[in-house]
């Protein structure tokens, strides 16, 4: 048997360790959680207790402890868990997880020509029929935004079913690109399709390609087209290919990649005995988008004009000023004619710094996602998360440089293995933070990093393991700098200052909901918003743009907490709506309790990333949320974010 909380392994062994009582503050103490946590851990070890003879019993002010009543049942399960509990590749428990991991499942098995049998998928989980169901009709619609189906036979076995192209974005999505996964050799799913000698040969050949012909890739650029490798080798082997017209492939032979693509293909074929010409025009295409580059002028000129309209829209909607940033222009110009590239083919380009991006650069977020906008009206394609978040790193960056830009002081440099946009946003963030007391000499990646070159500077800023120099020199920081690192770097060089704002005069008590009985997001925001308009703090266009931000990015964050707010709004006054609900309610991927419903007009915009920031440290880092679900007044909310 295996789990996906690790943690839940963690507390059983402390439990059969402890014959005494141990109390939630010593198991947060011990597993690096809160209580909160702790509780719903508990929760979870004892429903999985209960079915094997034994149970958590609970002891009002006094704590914890396990109680065995059938032995050999325990045991039984002791072992299976012990057993079976292997680094990564434990089976999960959490019903998002669950479903990630199902659909993982399905599309290996198609990789095979393999349909997967509902009973079996159901006992390796370890849940009933009548669950593996309800979660199947839950695929089905997340299957839908990828343009495939779910389609079940009569022996009641399941396959997902499309385009191919399509079915390979889904691939990559769901089996490599998420967070837990990232390395490769430790991805529970990689063995199966590829074993890691090949993978290593694999690597060899693309690395020697992409050398000799001087291109230019980050990490995550090399792992992705890696990737794209792996799945267009795999599915080879069940003959299915990805379709292009005509013109697309004249397109693509005009591409310098092409013949980049044509020699990879030999070497490959050298090597593994496989004949994958035919995937030459796809292989391009991830060339191309994984490019920071462009391969012409004409190509940028071409795409100013979209540039132009999107700082356009920006200032319109929020008011903020961004023409005279030639940084950022030059940046996004660049960057757009790869990710416009990527959605009008339905690549997919994982953002493992998205969640980090969203919480700490929530203004920059939502330029991204106006931009987003403009992008899909002027060229007709449906942007993503993922993209939302890239672009969102571009705009993070020119604010910071608006509010300090400064050099002199300490030297540094920064190795960064996301990319060029990424380490331009740390660079900003640094300059802004520490101004004149810090300046940064230069970016680069980590091999280019020399003795003579550290020798060279104060300090060197990196975001990726750096093993061949050893050095006090070198700080390792997070791709989106946290506040633990802010706090580390201070310590060494300067203390930051922080603005106020007066949150009871932002929240208001006559827009506070001390319990809201709501079913869905959609209940949640229908109320919240009714009500906001009856008071006058919003109008009807506001509401329905409230509604279009969250269909494009969900606002839930960890803590139970969601923040919901407008792209365009042109109300006279702020003010925040809060509603604690009776129940809580999966929002999107996340369960939501406490709704802060942000009405931020476009002359007080730049307020939006403070008050989120707050919400933030006070509701998930602080776990607030726990305080005000057990008085629930409007009082003791304001209390919460007063506090520094």
């Amino acid at each position: 048997m295996k789990i996906q909380n690790a943690r839940i392994i963690s507390l059983l062994k402390i439990f059969q360790e402890k014959s005494n009582l141990v109390t939630s503050h010593y198991l947060a103490k011990v597993l690096g959680v809160s209580t909160r946590t702790v509780r719903s851990d508990i929760k979870e070890l004892n429903d999985l207790l209960k079915k094997f003879g034994a149970s958590i019993e609970s002891k009002p002010s006094q704590g914890y402890r396990m109680r065995i009543d059938n032995v050999k049942e325990y045991e039984n399960l002791r072992r299976k868990l012990m057993g079976g509990y292997v680094g990564e590749n434990i089976v999960p428990q959490e019903k998002n997880d669950r479903i990630s991991f199902i659909i993982a499942h399905i599309l290996l098995n198609s990789l095979h020509k393999k349909v997967v049998l509902q009973e079996a998928l159901a006992d390796e989980l370890f849940i009933s029929l009548s669950t593996l169901k309800k979660y199947l009709g839950e695929i089905k619609n997340s299957l839908a935004r990828f343009g495939l189906s779910l389609e079940t036979d009569r022996s009641h076995g399941v396959r997902i079913v499309g385009d191919e192209a399509k079915i390979r974005y889904c691939i990559s999505e769901y089996v490599f690109n998420r967070n837990d996964l990232v390395d490769l050799s430790k991805n529970p799913f990689f063995a199966t399709i590829f074993p890691s000698k090949e993978l290593d040969v694999l690597k060899e050949i693309l690395l020697k390609v992409v050398l000799k012909h001087n291109i230019h890739l980050t990490d995550v650029a090399f792992k992705n087209l890696l990737i794209h490798i792996i799945i267009t080798l795999s599915r080879q082997y069940v003959e299915n290919t990805v379709e292009y017209k005509q013109e697309e492939q004249k397109n693509l032979e005009c591409s310098i990649y092409f013949g980049v693509v044509e020699e990879l293909l030999e070497q490959i074929q050298q090597k593994f005995g496989v004949n994958i010409k035919n995937e030459c025009y796809y292989l391009t295409q991830h060339f191309i988008a994984s490019q920071k580059y462009v391969e012409s002028d004409h190509a940028l000129y071409n795409c100013r004009p979209l540039v132009n309209e999107i700082l356009r829209k920006i200032k319109q909607d929020t008011g903020v000023d961004l023409s005279e940033d030639e940084e950022l222009i030059s940046g996004l110009t660049i960057h757009l004619l790869a990710a416009i590239n990527r959605l009008k083919f339905n690549m997919n380009i994982h953002n493992r710094i998205l969640s980090d991006v969203k919480k700490n650069y929530p203004l920059a977020f939502e330029m991204a996602i106006l931009a987003g906008e403009v992008i899909e009206k002027e060229k007709h394609v449906k942007s993503n998360e993922n993209e939302i978040g890239f672009l969102a790193i571009h705009f993070g960056a020119s604010l910071e440089r608006n509010q300090y830009n400064e050099e002199g002081g300490k030297t540094a440099i920064i190795i960064c293995g996301a990319g060029l946009s990424t380490a331009m946003l740390l660079k900003a963030k640094l300059q802004r933070t520490f101004g004149s007391l810090l300046q940064i000499k230069d970016v680069m990646t980590s091999h280019k990093l020399t003795q003579d070159i550290l020798d060279q500077v104060d300090f060197v800023f990196s975001t990726v393991p750096i093993n061949k120099l050893m050095s006090d020199k070198i700080i390792y920081v997070d791709s989106i700098l946290t506040k633990k690192d802010l706090e580390f770097i201070q310590s060494r060089i300067k203390n930051e200052s922080h603005s106020f704002i007066d949150y009871e005069q932002l929240i208001k008590r006559e827009l506070f909901f001390q319990r809201l009985d709501a079913a869905s997001v959609t209940d949640v925001l229908e109320i919240m918003t009714s009500h906001m308009m009856e008071k006058g703090y919003i109008d009807q266009k506001t509401k329905e743009s409230i509604f279009e931000r969250e269909r494009l990015s969900p606002t839930g964050m960890e803590g139970m907490v969601a923040v919901p707010h407008a792209m365009e709004n042109y109300m006279e006054d702020a003010a925040v709506s809060t509603a604690i609900l009776s129940n809580p309610i999966m929002w999107h991927r996340v369960n939501v309790q406490i709704v802060f419903l942000l009405s931020v007009p476009k002359a007080y915009y730049k307020m939006l990333e403070p008050v989120i920031w707050k919400i933030y440290a006070k509701f998930v880092e602080q776990d607030g949320f726990h305080r005000i679900e057990k008085k629930r007044t409007f009082e003791e909310l304001i209390d919460i974010l007063r506090e520094p």
